[in-house]
C-alpha cells in the first residue's frame, strides 16, 4: 500500500513493552517493532500490529509459534517520526536478543530499520509498505509482506486491457510520494505492453484541491480515455472525481487503495464505478471474511480490516519459515522465509521464491456500487509481468 503520509492521526495508543507478554524467556520467539501507534502513520501501521498480535494471541494459546515457541513482542512507538525510530531500534537491539524485526511503512523508517538490524541477521517487515526499491534499500533481511506498487501497476494495467477492454489510458501522477508517481507509470508498462495506448498525461500536487488544469487537459483529446488512471488519496480524490465527472468525463476511473474508505464509498452516485485494488476482500474466502468478524469483535474498527488482515497473514508467512527452517535462528528464519512457496494466508496463497522480497500473490480488482465496495475479480500475475522497480 505505501510509504503514504496521507491521513491524519487515528485515536492515539500507548507505546508498548512486551505487549502484554511476560519477558522473553531462553525458547521465546521475540518480535521486536519499531512502527506508529501514534502520528500520520498510526491509520495504518497501527491496525497492522493489531493484526499481528491478533496472531501471536492465538498461537500462544496454543504453545506459541508453530506450537513450539511462546511469542514475545517488544514493541515502541516512533510517532511516524523517522529520527525516532533510529532511536527506538538502537535501544532495542541495544537490549533485546531478538529473532525478528517489524518497522513502519514510512519509507525512510523503513530503510533505516533494515539497514541497523541487518547486521543481527535478522528478517525484517515493514508493515504495509509497497514501495518495491525498500529491501534493496534496505538490505539484509528485507522484506515487503504486501503488493508492492509495480504489482498494483500491472495487475492495473492487465486489467484494464483484459477485463475492461481498453485501447487508451490516461494517466495523473504526483511526486509528492513514490506511490502516487510511480504507480501510474508501472501501469503505463503494463497496459502498453498488453496492447494498450497512454494518450496523456498530467501531474498534481498533494492538497491540491482542484484539478481544472487536468480536467481541461483531458477535455482536449479527440476522444475520452477508456480509462483514468491516478492516485489522489481520500483528501483530493473527491475534488477531483467530483470536477472529473461535472466535466461530463466518464472514462472508467482507476484509483488506489486506499480507496477503500466510508469517506469515499459516501460520496455517493459520482463514485459509482469507481475501480480500486485490494488484497483483503472478505468475500474471496471463508478465511478473510472470518478474520475480518474477529478483528471487528476485538477491537471495533471494521474499517481498518485491510492492514490488520496483511499483519495477521504475515505472521503466517513467518510461521512457515520457521517450519521450513527448523529453526527459529534468525539468519535461517531470513533465509527461508524468501523461499516461500504458496504459503496459505488470509490474503492469498504468498509466494517468494523465485520473485523476490516482496510477495506474489491474488491482487483483488473491486468497484464502488451504491456505497459498497463490489468484487469484481482476482489476479495472480506472473513474475514475468511485474516491472522492474523504478
Amino acid at each position: 500500500m505505501i510509504n503514504k503520509t496521507i491521513f491524519a492521526a487515528v485515536v492515539a495508543a500507548s507505546t508498548l513493552a512486551g505487549a502484554g507478554y511476560a519477558p522473553a524467556q531462553a525458547e521465546d520467539f521475540v518480535i521486536g517493532a519499531v512502527s506508529a501507534r501514534t502520528g500520520f502513520m498510526a491509520a495504518y501501521d497501527a491496525p497492522f500490529m493489531q493484526g499481528v498480535t491478533m496472531y501471536i494471541e492465538q498461537a500462544n494459546k496454543n504453545g506459541g509459534l508453530n506450537g513450539k515457541y511462546p511469542i514475545t513482542l517488544v514493541e515502541r512507538d516512533d510517532a511516524s517520526d523517522p529520527q525516532k525510530t533510529a532511536i527506538a531500534i538502537a535501544e532495542l537491539l541495544k537490549s533485546q536478543k531478538m529473532n525478528m524485526f517489524v518497522s513502519s511503512a514510512i519509507s525512510p523508517s523503513a530503510i533505516a530499520a533494515g539497514t541497523m538490524v541487518k547486521k543481527e541477521n535478522l528478517l525484517i517487515m515493514h508493515t504495509i509498505a509497497s514501495q518495491p526499491t525498500i529491501p534493496a534499500r534496505a538490505g539484509g533481511g528485507s522484506y515487503l509482506v504486501m503488493m508492492s506498487d509495480a504489482h498494483m501497476g500491472a495487475v492495473y494495467g492487465k486489467f484494464a486491457t483484459t477485463g475492461l477492454k481498453a485501447k487508451t489510458a490516461y494517466i495523473v501522477t504526483s511526486d509528492f510520494d513514490p506511490y502516487t508517481e510511480y504507480l501510474p507509470l508501472y501501469f503505463k508498462d503494463s497496459f502498453e505492453k498488453n496492447g494498450g495506448k497512454v494518450v496523456g498525461q498530467s501531474t498534481f500536487t498533494y492538497d491540491q484541491q482542484e484539478f481544472t488544469k487536468v480536467v481541461a487537459d483531458i477535455k482536449k483529446l479527440p476522444q475520452q480515455p477508456d480509462v483514468i488512471m491516478a492516485m489522489p488519496f481520500d483528501n483530493d480524490f473527491p475534488i477531483f472525481i467530483n470536477q472529473l465527472r461535472a466535466a461530463g468525463i466518464t472514462s472508467t476511473y482507476l484509483g488506489p487503495d486506499v480507496l477503500d474508505q466510508p469517506s469515499v464509498k459516501g460520496l455517493g452516485k459520482v463514485v459509482d464505478g469507481v475501480h480500486y485494488v485490494t488484497m483483503a476482500a472478505p468475500s474471496t474466502s471463508e478465511s478473510a471474511a472470518n478474520f475480518v468478524k474477529a478483528y471487528e469483535t476485538k477491537f471495533g474498527n471494521a474499517d481498518s480490516f485491510y492492514p490488520a488482515m496483511v499483519g495477521y497473514s504475515a505472521m503466517r508467512m513467518v510461521a512457515a519459515a520457521a517450519e521450513k527452517a527448523g529453526t527459529i535462528e534468525p539468519a535461517a528464519l531470513r533465509d527461508a522465509f524468501g523461499q516461500l512457496e504458496n504459503v496459505d494466508t488470509e490474503i492469498g496463497k504468498a509466494t517468494f521464491k523465485g520473485v523476490g522480497k516482496a510477495p506474489n500473490l491474488p491482487v483483488h480488482i473491486m468497484k464502488i456500487e451504491n456505497g459498497e465496495g463490489k468484487y469484481i475479480t482476482s489476479i495472480k500475475l506472473d513474475p514475468s509481468e511485474i516491472p522492474k522497480a523504478k
